[in-house]
């Protein structure tokens, strides 16, 4: 019984986080404890910059900006499934540990 409580739990945790965080998903990441889109990550940073200083900062910024969403990304997805990966390491332990202990016959 209290695998299905947790096996609920867990399904209601994922529909909870996939709502909160897919819409910030495509484009956002985190820069100094705050949210920002990619676009407005590079804006403030070679926004006032120009010519081939603008060009060079917005290739490398963008370089380092899509490792930043990937991070993010990851991180949002192991949030999203975190409880499901503990009820299947749980249900996994258990079922090991009832396989491996000699069963108790009363008789």
């Amino acid at each position: 019984m209290p695998s299905r409580l947790f096996l609920a739990f867990a399904v209601l945790w994922m529909v909870a986080m996939t709502w909160r965080l897919y819409p910030q998903f495509k484009d956002t990441i985190r820069v100094d404890g705050r949210l920002a889109t990619v676009s407005d990550y590079l804006a403030d940073t070679c926004g006032q910059r120009v010519g081939p200083g603008a060009a060079t900062c917005f290739a490398e910024t963008g370089e380092q900006a899509q490792l930043m969403l990937r991070s993010e990304q990851g991180k949002s997805i192991l949030i999203i499934i975190a409880p499901l990966l503990g009820y299947l390491l749980y249900s996994g332990t258990t079922r090991l540990l009832r396989l491996s202990l000699p069963s108790r016959h009363t008789g």
